[in-house]
């Protein structure tokens, strides 16, 4: 008797609650169908560059492209003929000591890239969205035998962070 009724509370909440909320639609607005993503500036100033991988603002650039072609919700164009410009800014790379030896050697390194995002409407010039501080990370190990460099974290940390502006762009979460 116990387990009907669970099924029947089930079908109950399945019934008024009918879906998490998640869409693969876009929530932008019905009138942006294509975009032009602008190549990454690099704003990082010189006297904070510690830690860089040549050719970074075009990794950054070419793995949201990438990423908005297999979405699929926009579709990318010249920038004169895009309906919404995305203008990416690089403001941070950074790593930093994750975990130690006991002699306070660094073990594993998180590398994280920070970028200044914005999506304007090409037309009036208005900013759809601004996002100071969009993040992508990768951790590496170091030793002997390497079993990820910084080269393979930056690039891992490129992807992370092109999958989170293109949720942002076309999901809005």
């Amino acid at each position: 008797m116990k387990k009907y009724a669970v099924l029947a509370l089930v079908a109950l909440t399945a019934t008024l609650y009918p879906g998490c909320g998640y869409t693969s639609k876009t929530v932008l607005p019905k009138d942006i169908k294509t975009i032009y993503v602008d190549t990454v500036k690099n704003k990082i100033p010189i006297q904070e560059v510690y830690a860089y991988v040549p050719g970074l603002e075009i990794d950054i650039t070419n793995a949201i492209i990438n990423r908005l072609h297999r979405d699929g919700n926009l579709k990318v164009v010249k920038k004169e003929e895009a309906d919404a410009i995305l203008e990416p800014t690089l403001i941070q790379f950074e790593q930093e000591g994750l975990r130690f030896t006991s002699l306070e050697s660094v073990e594993e390194y998180r590398l994280y890239i920070v970028l200044d995002v914005q999506l304007i409407d090409r037309a009036t010039g208005d900013v759809i969205w601004h996002e100071p501080d969009f993040s992508g990370d990768a951790e590496y190990k170091v030793s002997t035998v390497r079993t990820i460099n910084r080269e393979e974290a930056a690039a891992d940390a490129v992807q992370k962070i092109a999958k989170n502006v293109v949720d942002r762009i076309v999901e809005d979460w």
